[in-house]
Parts: structure tokens; sequence; C-alpha cells
């Protein structure tokens, strides 16, 4: 969204592009070695090129992103409302009018819509739109409980957009949500896809966008988890979670850890934050993982 500003406020497309790859291209020492975060939670290089597309030029050929021709948002905004009053329930449309986030917008993304899918697209809007006005009604539908195979899909696209939206008070929900998907979901008989691709995943990136930086322990207690879940455990969504927070204490607190995973992973979160003095001193730790996860840090800041 930032980047699309900018462009819009007078920057090259090439210019903001580049930046916005950077940052979806970003990666972070850890015990296994550099990881690219943003990959792992579904914000890599080639879904921020979709979203930019939405943003600047929807519908057109996208096979450069950084050649795209930006138009108008009045122009988008009337295509959006005009074709929405045709048809309520065109997804593509509901999708764009999120993405361009005019705060008058929000009546039309909050009316009721009769198609799961619909729904679930209207449910990511809202996180584009990013208006704190949809926090109950995104709350709402992350706690809806239909059947677990039904869910999983509502329960990933709700947490995901109650991130977006940047409010910290959102934090105590996300956590509510994160401790009944281990408990009552996942892994169960009829859970489908939430196996595959977790919904807890989705709950502790969304932690990190909320600015919730009260969870930030929570956050650092699944540095250690390699095994929670078909992706590999939950580690790098709660790694670049906390990297969003910036809150360095709460990983700094895990360097005293005895165990070589949770040290290594914390001295990436760190590196990450740019708080290559603390890693410092792991430079020469006789735990190999330990030693190379900090010379990684140091060797990127210098």
């Amino acid at each position: 969204m930032m980047a699309a500003a900018m462009v819009r406020c007078g920057s090259t497309v090439s210019a903001g592009w580049a930046i916005l790859e950077a940052a979806a291209g970003r990666q972070l020492a850890t015990f296994y070695g550099p990881k690219r975060t943003a990959d792992a939670i579904g914000a890599g290089v080639s879904h921020c090129a979709q979203r930019w597309a939405l943003l600047l030029e929807p519908g057109g050929d996208h096979r450069s992103p950084s050649t795209l021709t930006p138009q108008p948002l009045t122009h988008l905004r009337e295509v959006a409302l005009s074709g929405l009053q045709r048809d309520p329930e065109d997804r593509r449309l509901l999708k764009l009018l999120g993405a361009l986030g005019h705060p008058a917008d929000l009546p039309v993304l909050l009316k009721r819509h009769a198609g799961r899918r619909t729904r679930h697209v209207v449910t990511e809007a809202l996180g584009m739109h990013g208006d704190p006005r949809a926090m109950a009604s995104l709350t709402a539908t992350l706690k809806a409980i239909p059947d677990p195979g039904q869910g999983f899909a509502s329960r990933r696209v709700a947490g995901e957009a109650l991130g977006r939206l940047g409010c910290p008070e959102v934090g105590k929900t996300l956590e509510r949500a994160l401790e009944q998907e281990a408990l009552e979901f996942e892994g169960r008989p009829g859970a489908g896809l939430g196996v595959q691709f977790p919904v807890r995943s989705v709950l502790l990136v969304a932690l990190g966008e909320s600015g919730s930086q009260r969870h930030s322990v929570l956050l650092a207690g699944y540095l250690s988890n390699t095994h929670g879940s078909a992706l590999g455990g939950f580690y790098l969504p709660a790694m670049d979670a906390l990297w969003k927070l910036g809150d360095a204490d709460a990983p700094a607190a895990l360097l005293r850890s005895d165990e070589a995973l949770v040290v290594a992973n914390a001295i990436g979160v760190l590196g990450g934050m740019g708080e290559g003095a603390r890693v410092q001193r792991f430079v020469r730790d006789p735990r190999p993982r330990v030693a190379q996860a900090a010379r990684h840090v140091l060797g990127q800041q210098e």
C-alpha cells in the first residue's frame, strides 16, 4: 500500500517496485541457515506482485511489475462501484474496492453476501481496506465455528484481515484464536486443508501485523517450534512476526537459552532488527549453527 501510494505521489513504478521487491525477498538467519521468511508466510515476491498489479493496473499485462501503467484512483473506484451495482457478488471488483481503501466504501464491503467464496473475498478485502470499523465484523467471522473443514478457510482470511488493520487491540482476540485452533481444530478429523495450511501460521503473522507488542513473548515461545505444522513448524512465521513488531527485548531474552535452535533463531530476529551488537559475542559460540547465524547477521550489516 505504501509503495503504491509512493508511485501515486510522483515516484516511478520501477522505484516503488524495487522497494517492495526487496522487502518481499527479505531473509532472516535461522538455525537451518538463511530463510526467506516472507515466502513462508505467503507474502513473497510473486504474491506481492499480484497485489501490486491490483493496486496500480488491474486487468493489465502484468509480465513485469516494474513497468505497470498506474490507473487513476478515481477511475478505478468508479469502475468498481458501478460494476458492483450491476453484480454485488463480483469478487474481482470487491477485492479491488477493498484495495483502493476509500473510507466511504466500507458499507459496500460490509453488506451480506450469499456465496461462501464471495464472503471469503470480502473478508480479505476488508483487511486490505484497513478500516478499524471492520474489526467487529472480522472478529465475528474469526469466531464463527462451522464444521472444521469449512471453517478453516474463513478463520485464515479473517485472522489475516484482522492483522492488516494494524490495531494492537486485536492482539487478545488473535491470542485466544491461537489457543482454540491448537486445542480444538488442528489435526482433528474433518479439519480438511487446515492440516496442510495451518491457521495458526496466519494468526502468528497477524499478531506481528497488528503491532501488539505485548504479545512478543508469546511469539518468542514459537521460535523452537519445528514440528507443529506440515509447513515445517511455526518458527518462521513467529520470527517474521517478531521482526515486524520490532520489540528486541523478547528475542534478546532467549539468548540465554541452552537450546541452540532457540538461540540461533533469536539471533536471526535480532539481526533483522539491526541489533547486531547484541549477537556479536556469539560469532565464536561452540554451537556451530549459533555461530553461523551470528556470522550471517554481522556479515549482512557490514
